[in-house]
């Protein structure tokens, strides 16, 4: 697995500092340009040694034991631009050097040799490092001074190269070190920053899912606001109509409750988009924010029904809960239910809306008795029963809703008991 060091526009994002130094970061932000460098470095030094060495011996002429180290030189330093991308290749190029080199009894110096196991280590992973260093140590070490001894016959070379040995296994050892040291550190802050990476994305989902959440809750919370307001003006307004000649008192007061379900209407607007920020800004005097809807405004809800002419009927039993939320959930779920009664049930005697609170298990049951029919045209949105399952889905709850034998609807929730916080 290849890696490589962060970029800083890739830090910027994740409000990580940039690696110190102006040096640095402009060695990070131009690996090849270091590369590039790095191999003609090594390019002079081993043409320096290619053309010293002829000269120490007191004999120098342009044949094989100054060509080969100049092309050998060559290779292993294109080989160096490799070391990020294909380490091991660079490894290989290296030790075909060396072993040409050994053939052809031509000097050799064992830094390139370092430069490419380094490399191993850092870009590739330690365990591909030691068993590099294990292979060039066994052969620089063991081997080749022992064919050596064989090629040249004479023991007291075997004495003569023990010293070169020694440089060569101690260069090995500090290449593998380094490598060790700047391998491990770098493939950490990968993994860090790879961690940093996969938790402000997890954020960013769940700053997402949130929103798409609270942007549901509130959907519903205006479905409920408006379809139910809606619904009662309009029936409020069709029996004022009625009522206009026959008996004017009871328009009036009709209208009037018209008018006082208009301003419960606004007053619960202006509470979501108080909720979503709204910050008054042009002027307009905010109403102060107030908790949701609870049981202790069922009675005002269940009036405002009545006044639309639906006969509702109320029983309550055992203690109410005292979950503010789960208050809130069960008024909207008898809002939505008594809204649909009034928008689509035939002419109902009784609707019954039953609160068990006894049991473990809270079940609320919305039933009108509306006459047998083919069933009314839908005059809404589609979303007041997917507003009633996702409010009892939130609290652990279940919905059942359908036509009831002989006429009628009901809609029935189950709702578990929650443990209170303390």
């Amino acid at each position: 697995m290849r890696e490589s060091a962060p970029a800083d526009g890739e830090l910027r994002a994740m409000n990580l500092p940039r690696p110190p130094g102006v040096v640095r970061r402009f060695w990070s932000r131009h690996p090849w340009l270091f590369d590039g460098l790095l191999a003609s470095l090594y390019l002079l030094l081993s043409t320096f040694l290619a053309l010293v060495t002829p000269l120490a011996s007191g004999v120098w002429a342009p044949d094989a034991s100054i060509i080969v180290p100049l092309v050998l030189g060559v290779i292993a330093a294109a080989g160096l631009l490799l070391r990020r991308q294909r380490p091991w290749l660079t490894f290989a190029v290296f030790a075909v050097v060396a072993v040409v080199a050994f053939v052809s009894d031509t000097p050799a110096e064992p830094f390139g040799l370092g430069l490419a196991l380094y490399a191993l280590f850092v870009y590739r992973s330690n365990r591909s490092g030691w068993i590099a260093f294990g292979v060039t140590v066994l052969v620089g070490v063991l081997v080749f001074p022992a064919l050596d001894w064989v090629r040249r016959g004479a023991p007291e070379s075997a004495f003569t190269s023990v010293p070169g040995s020694l440089l060569f296994l101690v260069v090995m050892l500090i290449a593998a070190l380094l490598g060790v040291t700047v391998g491990d550190r770098r493939r950490y802050i990968g993994a860090i920053l790879d961690r940093a990476n996969q938790l402000a994305r997890e954020r960013d989902q769940q700053a997402r899912i949130a929103t798409l959440a609270e942007r549901a809750r509130i959907t519903r919370e205006i479905h409920d606001v408006v379809a139910h307001s809606v619904s009662v003006m309009v029936s409020l307004a069709d029996g004022a109509s009625a009522l206009a000649e026959k008996d004017p008192q009871r328009s009036r007061g009709a209208i009037q409750e018209i008018g006082e379900v208009g301003r419960q209407s606004l007053v619960e607007m202006r509470q979501l988009l108080g909720a979503l920020g709204d910050d008054g800004g042009d002027g307009e005097e905010q109403s102060p924010l107030r908790p949701n809807p609870g049981l202790s405004e069922l009675a005002s809800l269940v009036e405002t029904f009545r006044a639309a002419g639906l006969p509702v009927t109320v029983r309550m039993e055992g203690a109410v809960p005292s979950s503010p939320a789960l208050q809130n959930t069960i008024h909207r779920i008898v809002q939505e239910a008594l809204t649909n009664a009034l928008r689509y049930a035939k002419e109902p005697r009784e609707v019954l809306v039953n609160l068990d609170f006894r049991a473990d298990l809270f079940v609320i049951e919305i039933t009108d008795d509306g006459r047998q029919g083919p069933p009314a045209a839908s005059v809404g949105s589609g979303r007041g029963l997917v507003g009633i399952r996702e409010r009892a889905r939130l609290a652990g709850g279940t919905v059942e809703a359908g036509p009831v034998s002989g006429g009628g609807w009901r809609v029935r929730v189950e709702i578990p008991e929650q443990e209170e916080n303390s």
